[in-house]
C-alpha cells in the first residue's frame, strides 16, 4: 500500500514541481521517501521562497 501511495504522489509532485519552477529531482526523490508529507513541505518551501523574494508586504497575482 505504500508504495503505491508513494507512486501517486510522486507524479502529483512531478505535475506540482514543473508549474511552479523547483528543483524537480529533490522533491520527486522526497515524494517517494514521505509521500504526501512531502506536498506539505513543498508548499510551504515554495510559500517562503514566494515572500523572500518579492517580500512580505507585495500583492502577487497567483492563478
Amino acid at each position: 500500500m505504500y508504495f503505491v501511495i508513494s507512486v501517486v504522489f510522486i507524479a502529483i509532485m512531478y505535475l506540482d514541481v514543473n508549474k511552479k519552477g523547483m528543483p524537480v529531482k529533490r522533491w520527486v526523490v522526497l515524494a517517494g521517501l514521505l509521500g504526501p508529507i512531502a506536498w506539505y513541505l513543498f508548499n510551504v518551501h515554495y510559500r517562503r521562497a514566494l515572500l523572500r523574494t518579492v517580500g512580505a508586504d507585495a500583492c502577487v497575482w497567483r492563478p
